[in-house]
Formats: structure tokens, C-alpha cells, sequence
């Protein structure tokens, strides 16, 4: 059995575990906790099904219950202040659904996420990502007043670093629809996703090794961001690392 394999039938024994879980007598909070692990699950054994079988429709179901995991998440403690696993920066289960191409469940995650920033439970800067591509999806991809002003926001809580971040560069190129802003913008960040995943290794024992040995694979965020790239007028190119052309498809 491949360590793929190995990965995959770990993921679905969690996934069993944590439904079972969602079944006995939580508080709201407790439920949120299983959810957002939950999605998780289901992300890894997505990338699994796809490395291990080319299987992109079994790829892209395991990232859709990702995405409805999340929206259940969300829903929970309607009327509360939002937990540490609800804040807008977890953006896993977003992407899950744009890689997906189930935009609908996309647009509900964007709909119920906090639109204000939870200072003590997240970065600044990753909440201000997160807003921006949730308001550029609710605005139908135009570049409106709105997503002006969520862009200048991310840009502000961007402004800490030596140079732009690529994170924000590419949202900047959306705005714009600037493509060689975006083709130089996604390249930094595929660079800088490798480095990240040496140093990770570098560091000694990994915290969660399947879900670094499956997305140092298959770039979810990425893949999500040539989706939405495209759905901008932007070109890209069939293959990518860690963006395989056949997640694609």
C-alpha cells in the first residue's frame, strides 16, 4: 500500500469517526470544532483519490463535502460572536469549493463568514485576503467600489513587508485584469508555497504530515485562484507546479 493509500483510508476513518461524533450531544462550539476538522479530512482524501486514481470526479466530491462541512460551520451559533474556527482567514473550505467548481457553495461560505476581522483569532493581512476574494465573488467577479475598498484594505494590512506580498499582487491583478501582473504575482507564490514546504521539512517532525505530503502535491489555494483567474478574462497555462492540469479538467 503507498503511503497515498496509507493517507486516504486514515482520512476516511476520521471522516467516519467525526460524522459519528456530529451525532452525539455537543454544544455549538464542539460541533464547529469536528466540522472544521472535518473538511480538513475530506481535503486530503480528495488529493488522495486524485494522485492515486486520476479520479477527478471523486476529487472534486470529497472537496464539495469540504465546502458543505464549512457552510454547516458557519451556521452554528447564529446570533454569537464568531468562534476561532469561524473566522473569514480559514479559507480551506473556500477554496475547496472554487477548485470544485461548485461556485454556489463558494458564494454561501463568502455570504456567512464574519466580514469583520477577529483581532485575537487571526492575521490581519490573511482575513483581509480572504474578504477581498469573498466580496469579488459576491460583487460577480466586476471590479466594483466594493471590492475597491476591500483591496485597499488588504493592501493596507500588507503594507508591513519589504515588497507586496503575492497573495496581494494577484488580487491586485484581478482588480486590474492585469495579465502580466497576474502571471508574474502567481509564480512568486507557487515559489514561495516550495520554500514553505522545505522549510516544514527542514524543521523537523511535521504536525500534520498527510496534509503536507498531499497539498505540497496538489496546491488547492492555487488551483482555485487560475478558476477564478479565468473567470476574470486572465489567461493561464495548462500546467503549473503543484496545479496539475488534469485538477483541472
Amino acid at each position: 500500500m503507498s503511503q497515498m493509500d496509507v493517507f486516504r483510508e486514515n482520512a476516511r476513518f476520521a471522516i467516519s469517526e467525526l460524522r459519528d461524533g456530529l451525532h452525539e450531544p455537543l454544544t455549538s462550539e464542539q460541533q464547529q470544532k469536528l466540522l472544521y476538522l472535518l473538511s480538513g479530512h475530506h481535503r486530503v482524501a480528495g488529493i488522495c483519490t486524485l494522485l492515486t486514481e486520476a479520479d477527478v470526479p471523486g476529487f472534486r466530491q470529497e472537496l464539495v463535502r469540504s465546502a458543505e462541512a464549512r457552510i454547516q460551520l458557519l451556521k452554528l451559533g447564529a446570533g454569537q460572536p464568531p468562534t476561532h474556527v469561524q473566522a473569514t482567514s480559514h479559507v480551506g473550505s473556500f477554496f475547496d469549493a472554487i477548485a470544485a467548481g461548485a461556485d454556489a457553495l463558494a458564494l454561501e461560505i463568502a455570504r456567512l463568514s464574519p466580514v469583520r476581522w477577529l483581532g485575537g483569532e487571526e492575521w490581519e493581512e490573511d482575513f483581509r485576503y480572504a474578504r477581498f476574494l469573498h466580496v469579488l465573488l459576491l460583487e460577480g467577479l466586476r471590479p466594483s467600489p466594493e471590492v475597491e475598498t476591500a483591496l485597499s484594505a488588504f493592501q493596507h494590512a500588507d503594507e508591513g513587508g519589504e515588497r507586496p506580498s503575492p497573495r496581494r499582487l494577484l488580487c491586485e491583478a484581478f482588480f486590474s485584469r492585469e495579465q502580466k501582473a497576474f502571471d508574474l504575482a502567481f509564480d512568486d507564490l507557487l515559489h514561495e508555497r516550495e520554500l514553505e514546504a522545505l522549510e516544514r521539512e527542514k524543521s523537523g517532525p511535521l504536525s500534520h504530515p498527510a496534509r503536507h505530503h498531499t497539498e505540497k502535491h496538489v496546491f488547492i489555494e492555487g488551483l482555485a485562484l487560475l478558476h477564478l483567474a479565468h473567470s476574470c478574462g486572465l489567461k493561464t497555462r495548462p500546467e503549473y507546479p503543484m496545479v496539475p492540469g488534469i485538477a483541472r479538467r
